[in-house]
């Protein structure tokens, strides 16, 4: 039986190199038993794919950490994670097509795979223009497949907005918006929150919830 040994030189280095192989299926490096370990340190290994049957463990203290490229190389398999991102967003918020002035708005996102969870708050809102109220430029556009956003609720925090119950945002499909409808406390259903409800000045101290997106 062949073996390969690797000693290290005067500097303290050492490079083990194996030699082309004659097809692609001898692409292999074996170890002896199924206690073996293979170790590296340093260099990152490169490759194309590559198939674990046991446990991936990533727990070493300087380790546990899985990086996504900054676009997204989407796929269509329902087992594969393609995509995880944090970030900040800033929302906007409308009353039919008319944009109102904010003096405080922020926003955090979490997007794992094909699901956004948010948060949001917009403080100080100057009321202008007639309509429905919308929170616009979530950090993703929603998924219109199937109707899956449209009855997904939302939790809402405001004040300046008195519909005579409750307050739920709902995302609007395929859209980078989501809506708001009033409900009683017993269920039955309001209609959508437009200006006549709202006050001239308004707060939405906190919108939160997840939805769908197409990617």
């Amino acid at each position: 039986m062949s073996k390969i040994a690797l000693s290290g030189n005067a500097s303290g280095t050492g490079v083990l190199t194996i030699a082309a192989p004659n097809t692609n299926t001898d692409r292999t490096l074996t170890l002896p038993d199924s206690s073996g370990t293979l170790q590296v340190s340093g260099a990152a290994i490169s490759g194309t794919t590559g198939t674990f049957t046991g446990l991936v463990d990533i727990s070493a203290a300087s380790a546990g950490q899985i990086k996504f490229p900054a676009s997204q190389n989407a796929s269509s398999d329902a087992n594969t994670l393609d995509d995880y991102e944090e970030g900040t967003w800033t929302p906007t918020v409308f009353l039919g097509g008319t944009n109102n002035s904010i003096a405080n708005a922020t926003g955090t996102y979490t997007k794992i795979g094909n699901v956004v969870f948010f948060a949001c708050r917009a403080e100080s809102i100057t009321k202008s223009g007639t309509g429905n109220l919308t929170i616009a430029n979530l950090p993703f556009a929603s998924s219109s497949a199937g109707n899956q956003n449209r009855y997904t609720q939302h939790a809402v925090r405001w004040a300046g907005i008195n519909p005579g119950g409750i307050v739920l945002g709902l995302t609007d499909p395929g859209t980078s918006s989501l809506s708001f409808q009033g409900f009683t406390t017993t269920g039955g259903y309001l209609g959508g929150i437009t200006d006549t409800y709202i006050s001239a000045s308004y707060n939405l101290y906190g919108v939160s919830g997840f939805y769908y997106t197409s990617t």
